[in-house]
């Protein structure tokens, strides 16, 4: 399996770079988002932790995808739980 990027795009508002990573995967099946990141922070020399996989979308029977990838400048935000979500809601 091999990446290439495609496109780069800074987004200084939100603290991350915007990637857009072609994904060859020729007689394999689409790669999970796991893969993916160890692969771009591999390659691309990313932190770990700073990078996220948000989505692979795969080209009709040709072992190509494409995946959207964000690398933050700081430790990615972690998303509240739903709970916490309900409860903070309900306090207001």
């Amino acid at each position: 399996m091999k990446i290439e990027l495609k496109t780069e795009r800074h987004n200084p508002h939100m603290k991350r770079k915007e990637l857009q990573i072609a994904v060859d995967h020729e007689n394999e099946p689409t790669p999970t988002k796991a893969a993916v990141q160890q692969l771009a922070v591999k390659q691309l020399g990313h932190n770990a932790d700073n990078t996220e996989v948000r989505s692979i979308h795969t080209e009709g029977g040709i072992g190509k995808s494409v995946a959207k990838v964000f690398v933050w400048s700081e430790k990615k935000p972690e998303k509240p739980a739903k709970k916490e979500k309900k409860a903070k809601m309900q306090a207001k």
